[in-house]
């Protein structure tokens, strides 16, 4: 148990250290983008390792030891183009909820966090009595990521359907005048930056929008549930990548 409180307090400063310092640096510069780096080659190592090691298995069983191409079949680009998939999608994501949401949302987030990490571990060790390292590893992870989403998804639509207001401002404009107001707050410095997180803002206006003009309509509340989704299986999928990355026992 000291072990595995270990493992996720490491993770946990991993993936909150540099959100924390991306939100209270991107108001003054967009090199607060930098402070995203070593948390993006975590997420990275984090699900190369084990892919790798799944692969490996696969190859191992597949191709015979005296061919030749196992020299070229590794299965290192395999898990290459798998982990920066990873990143393409989760990073972002992450960066945009850490810098906009709310000390509810983030402190079910950190929450939801633990619980992927603690379901993780203990599906990859059940697995483990019948399956293969490799495989458990990957499969324990993809297991205990998807159940603790699950699990806090419910909580985080309730958050923010009914407990985080609305902003007033949007309630009494069109959706382009809301989006366009919206993005106008955010630091107008002309760079890609600008552009990416613009693109969250309207998505994440256009949202609001809906729940404000269409309150009783069923349909938002669906609108909200994928929202709620992303962000929740996004953030348990990476922590257990980082908490892969920082376990001592995780290399491959």
């Amino acid at each position: 148990m000291t072990r595995m409180a270990l493992w996720l307090v490491r993770a946990l400063l991993v993936m909150a250290v540099p959100l924390a310092l991306w939100r209270l640096a991107y108001p003054l510069t967009d090199w607060a983008a930098l402070a995203l780096i070593p948390l993006g080659a975590a997420i990275w190592l984090g699900f190369y390792r084990p892919l790798l090691g799944r692969r490996r298995a696969e190859l191992a069983v597949a191709i015979r030891p005296e061919s030749r191409l196992g020299f070229w079949l590794t299965g290192r680009l395999g898990a290459a183009l798998g982990a920066t998939a990873g990143v393409v999608i989760g990073l972002p994501v992450l960066a945009w909820a850490g810098l906009r949401s709310q000390g509810l949302v983030l402190g079910l987030l950190l929450a939801l966090c633990v619980l992927s990490g603690l379901l993780a571990i203990m599906a990859e060790r059940g697995l483990g009595r019948s399956l293969t390292a490799p495989y458990a590893r990957v499969m324990g992870q993809r297991i205990g990521s998807g159940a603790a989403a699950m699990i806090g998804l419910i909580p985080l639509v309730w958050l923010n359907w009914a407990v985080i207001p609305v902003p007033h401002g949007i309630t009494g404009m069109g959706l382009p005048e809301a989006v366009s107001a919206v993005i106008a707050q955010l630091p107008a410095r002309g760079t890609w930056l600008d552009e990416a997180l613009g693109g969250f803002a309207a998505l994440d206006t256009a949202k609001l929008w809906l729940a404000a003009q269409y309150r009783g309509a069923a349909w938002v509340g669906l609108v909200f549930s994928l929202d709620a989704a992303l962000v929740a299986f996004v953030t348990a999928r990476s922590f257990v990548a980082v908490l892969d990355f920082t376990r001592q026992d995780g290399a491959t």
